[in-house]
């Protein structure tokens, strides 16, 4: 059963903030344009099915091209409801969706099936972050979830509203999908940054 990834992209020009003031806006933007990157590619190569990306970033046309995925428009809502918006968009709503991270840059395509293989049937598999967010989200069928990233603790939160719907749950740890960038740190110990960390950060 095929299935819809989607990736949410916050417009480049407010990505990763909690890098400042470390990071440079230019080099923010270019960090989560190479997570996005690798992320699709990873996505590509694991041959789960179509991928999107949900956003309102200008250059998203661009984007598009040249990572080879859909667009969908997240109508400048808040981050879940427009994943769920652009979702909504699709002409036919799929069987299966995956809501995945786009800021996860050691995921490779095999722990991504790897995910996909540990997910029931019916009902939701959660990837958990090494926060206890939720770095990405297998809902089965597609409307039986709503995503909640954002939320604390979101990977609790996910399970606690499967539970309340009723359906089966899955929570894997997974390396590649439990490190995501948010913190210099976080950057740092997956090979982004030099290390130690100068006044002026240096992209490798």
């Amino acid at each position: 059963m095929a299935i819809q990834t989607i990736i949410g992209l916050k417009r480049l020009d407010f990505a990763k903030q909690r890098l400042m003031p470390q990071v440079s806006p230019p080099e923010r933007r270019l960090l989560m344009l190479n997570m996005l990157r690798s992320v699709v590619a990873a996505a590509h190569a694991a041959d789960l099915g179509s991928v999107a990306l949900v956003t309102s970033e200008p250059t998203a046309t661009a984007l598009a091209v040249e990572l080879d995925v859909a667009i969908l428009s997240d109508g400048d809502l808040p981050w879940n409801q427009g994943l769920v918006h652009g979702l909504a968009l699709l002409l036919r709503p799929p069987a299966r969706v995956l809501y995945l991270a786009g800021d996860l840059p050691l995921v490779t395509a095999a722990e991504l099936r790897q995910f996909v293989a540990a997910a029931p049937p019916q009902g939701v598999c959660i990837a958990r972050a090494r926060d206890a967010g939720t770095n990405a989200l297998l809902v089965t069928p597609s409307d039986a979830l709503h995503p909640l990233f954002g939320t604390p603790r979101s990977s609790e939160a996910h399970e606690a509203a499967a539970h309340a719907a009723r359906l089966s749950c899955h929570v894997v740890d997974i390396p590649g999908l439990a490190l995501d960038v948010d913190t210099a740190e976080d950057a740092r110990e997956a090979g982004l940054l030099a290390h130690p960390l100068p006044k002026k950060v240096v992209l490798r």
